[in-house]
Parts: structure tokens; C-alpha cells; sequence
């Protein structure tokens, strides 16, 4: 997004619980002008300062619109502060410190004290070291305030900031040694918060994958599962953590093609998130993540599983959450729709999705999804025998692939073939997809290309 748009699309990100409370909060007085300018913004499906401009032009503030849309902007963020103050633990924990804040300048120490004790209590349960050495920090000044000669207590105070001081720094440590597990190594050394070990045993369990242990790789992502299964109030909490972990299992079910299996644990999975009541970006990523996997196991298991149940509910989905939700998803999941219903020879809903992608593009999209598009295109055309349309086509695609690269000797087969072979009958089709079967033995379609369109499974079926 362009710096100008921040705030239209932080205004169409609001629920309308969220844009109800700000309207509320923002009643009267100097803001009536500020809701003015929100309500306009709200309106436009696509952002026109021009337009506000024009709308505005017998008011004075338009002469400086851009500080007053950083006002607004800064007002709905405090707004949203406040609506979601209980949103997590640690949203919790950094109002407690803010309050703790003020009222240490206001000198009242006693009540600082309650409201320290509170917070540490929740940041051990929950595991939060990087506020608990803040909230240590508190401790030690209001301390130091009121006895300014307890050294001792002020020694100890200083020793626990050190120890969540060292969990944080493990913690870097573990983000940076997963971005290149591989060749990064890690000390054996235990620790005891579930988040630095989940780090450390996704480090152990790629390395796994990389040395082909799968088995052990299986087991070491089971059991950090499991771990997680057994601290509720912490899965609750970091949800989101333990889904990426789940996601990244299932994974490597698909991977292991255990596809029976991970349809069970998908299941499971979403029951376990219908208990989750918050939502996030980052949670609404996960479970298209989840979906994504999903439909991998559709293509494998073809009509063993309700398809379109699956597509509705991810239509539904995205529809929902389409605020959130990058184009390029969507492209993904459209591409994957038209795939599925190409492998179950419904040609006629493929073809729809395969549409719905090519009238639509855009220069963003993502070129390799667009390409393949353009030969899932070919392939219904053909298996519909639209001859006419097909070559028209393959012109086309010819010209497309140009554009980018070469075109490959494998390429250069599939599409000799489409054009010869359209209107052949039957039994010499048969034939001819065997002899080009034969052929692409000498020059074989790269593995990565068979992801987005397995062409040696659907020559395969066709003699």
C-alpha cells in the first residue's frame, strides 16, 4: 500500500464492534470533524483523496489533510488500545506497565507494588520474560524508592532481571538459528519455557528432514505436540504457535502421503479451533495454511472426501476475512480449485476458476501460477475437444512463455502435441499419449513443474 493509504485500509480492517467503539469514544466536541473524514473514508471502496478534497472544500482542515489523517489515524489505534486491552496476556501486562508508570510519578509506591506483584505473577505463568525484566525494572526503582539502603533486596531484585534476561537472549538465539537450521548448531542445554523449546525442537526436527531421518522427524514433532497438549492454558494463550507447529505436521504427513491420517488430524485440528475465540492475521494465515494443506489431500484422494464442501467453506472463509487476506492467496486457492476439479474431470467448474484467474490478472500476481494457468487452460480445452479454441491457445501461451524464458524441449512436445492430436479418434489418441509418453522419457518434465501441474499423471490415465 502506498503511504497515503494507510489509513483507508486500516478503517476497512475495522470490525464493526471496533468501528462502533470508536464512534463512541470519539463523540463530540473537536472529534465531530474527525468522524466526518472517517465516515468519508469508510465509504469509498477505493481510496480518493481527490474526491475527500472536493467533499471537504468548504472546511478548513483540508488545507492540512495529511496531519489530519495522522491525528485520525493515531486516535483509531488508541481506540483499538483500549477495545482490545485484554486482547493477550501481553497487551495486559503493557497497560499494567503503563499504569505502573504513573502512578510511580505520582509517588503512591504501595499501589505500584500491588499492581507489580500482579503482573509478575501473570508474566511467569505466562511465560513473558522480556516483560517480566521491565517489570523487574519497576520493581527495583519503587524498591529503591522506598528503601534506598536494602541492598541486598535490590541485589536479588537485579539477579532475577538477569535470569529472564538470559531466556530472552536464548530466545534470539533460537530465532536466528532457525532461519538457517542447517548449518547452525545449538547447546544442549535445557531449558524451561515452552516457546524457547519449540524453537529449539523445530531447529532439531528440520535437521531431521534435511538427514532423511524421517521417522525421527515424525517423532520429535509428535512429541513437541504433545507438550503443548499438555500445558491448556498456554495453548490457549499462543494458539497460533501450536497451529504453525500442527500445520508443519501435517505437512509432513502429505509429504509421507500418510493422506488417511492427516485427514483425521485436520479434523482434530479444527475442532481444537473452534475453541479459540480471538482472531489474527496471523491466526486467519494459519488456517488457510490448514486449508491449503487440505486440498493437497483432495488432489491425492480424488472423490474420497466432499471437494466442494472443502472449496465452499474456503470461498466463505476468504470472503470473511478478505481485509486481511493477500491477493495473491486468493490467486493460490483459485488455482488450486481449478486443478482439483481438472483431476475429477469436471471440466466444466475447472474451467470457471481457470477463467475467473486469467480475466482477472494483474501485473502483482504471481507469474508462475499465471503460466500454469494458461496450460491447465490448454489441457481442458482439450480434454472439452474445443480444436478452434485450443490453438488459438496455444499461440498464446507460446507468446506468454516467450516473454519470460525459452521455451523448454519438454514444452515444445506437450504443445506439438495438443495441436496434432485434438480431433484425432479415441483409439489413436490412446496410441499417440503412449508414444508421447515414450517421448518425454528423453526429455522428462522437471519434478517442481509436476507440483503445479502434474501432466505425467493425467497423460498416464489417458492409455
Amino acid at each position: 500500500m502506498k503511504k497515503n493509504e494507510e489509513l483507508f485500509f486500516l478503517i476497512k480492517s475495522l470490525t464493526k464492534s471496533e468501528k462502533r467503539y470508536f464512534r463512541l469514544s470519539s463523540k463530540g466536541g473537536e472529534d465531530s470533524e474527525y468522524l466526518l473524514l472517517f465516515d468519508t473514508i469508510e465509504a469509498q471502496k477505493k481510496y480518493d483523496e481527490i474526491l475527500i478534497k472536493e467533499t471537504f472544500s468548504d472546511r478548513s482542515f483540508t488545507n492540512q489533510l495529511t496531519t489530519i489523517k495522522n491525528y485520525l489515524k493515531q486516535r483509531i489505534l488508541q481506540s483499538l488500545r483500549n477495545y482490545h486491552s485484554r486482547i493477550s496476556i501481553q497487551a495486559e501486562l503493557t497497560d499494567i506497565i503503563r499504569n505502573v508508570e504513573i502512578l510511580f510519578h505520582k509517588g503512591l509506591y504501595t499501589i505500584c507494588n500491588s499492581e507489580l506483584n500482579r503482573a509478575e505473577k501473570k508474566a511467569l505463568n505466562f511465560q513473558q520474560d522480556v516483560l517480566l525484566f521491565q517489570i523487574k525494572d519497576w520493581k527495583r526503582k519503587v524498591h529503591q524508592a522506598l528503601h534506598p539502603q536494602d541492598f541486598e533486596t535490590l541485589k536479588n531484585i537485579i539477579t532475577e532481571q538477569k535470569s529472564s534476561l538470559n531466556s530472552t537472549n536464548n530466545y534470539i538465539t533460537l530465532l536466528l538459528a532457525n532461519i538457517d537450521p542447517i548449518n547452525s548448531s545449538l547447546s544442549h542445554k535445557k531449558t524451561h519455557h515452552l516457546q524457547n523449546r519449540t524453537l529449539k525442537t523445530l531447529h532439531l526436527y528440520r535437521k531431521q528432514l534435511a538427514a532423511k531421518n524421517y521417522e525421527k522427524a515424525k517423532q520429535t514433532i509428535e512429541k513437541l505436540l504433545k507438550e503443548w497438549e499438555q500445558n491448556p492454558e498456554l495453548l490457549k494463550e499462543y494458539f497460533t504457535t501450536y497451529f504453525s507447529v500442527y500445520n508443519s505436521y501435517l505437512g509432513y504427513l502429505v509429504y509421507e502421503k500418510s493422506y488417511k491420517e492427516a485427514f483425521v488430524r485436520i479434523l482434530v485440528l479444527k475442532q481444537k479451533a473452534k475453541e479459540i475465540t480471538s482472531s489474527s492475521a496471523s491466526l486467519i494465515k494459519e488456517t488457510l495454511r490448514l486449508y491449503n494443506i487440505e486440498l493437497e489431500i483432495h488432489r491425492h484422494l480424488k472423490d474420497l472426501h466432499n471437494t466442494q464442501k472443502v472449496i465452499e467453506n474456503i470461498q466463505d472463509f476468504i470472503l470473511k476475512n478478505k481485509t486481511v487476506i493477500p491477493e495473491n492467496y486468493w490467486l493460490s486457492f483459485r488455482f488450486q480449485f481449478a486443478n482439483i476439479y481438472f483431476q475429477k474431470k469436471d471440466y466444466k467448474k475447472a474451467l470457471h476458476w481457470i477463467n475467473d484467474i486469467l480475466n482477472h490478472q494483474t501485473k502483482k500476481d504471481r507469474k508462475d501460477l499465471i503460466t500454469y494457468t494458461y496450460w491447465l487452460n490448454l489441457l481442458t480445452h482439450y480434454e472439452l475437444e474445443n480444436d478452434f479454441t485450443l490453438r488459438y491457445l496455444i499461440n498464446a501461451i507460446k507468446k506468454h512463455i516467450k516473454k519470460q524464458k525459452n521455451i523448454d524441449s519438454y514444452e515444445k512436445i506437450l504443445l506439438k502435441f495438443l495441436a496434432k492430436t485434438v480431433e484425432y479418434p479415441e483409439k489413436e489418441k490412446k496410441n499417440a499419449f503412449r508414444q508421447l509418453s515414450i517421448q518425454l522419457q528423453e526429455y522428462p518434465i522437471p519434478k517442481f513443474i509436476l507440483g503445479y501441474v502434474d501432466f505425467d499423471e493425467w497423460i498416464g490415465r489417458k492409455y
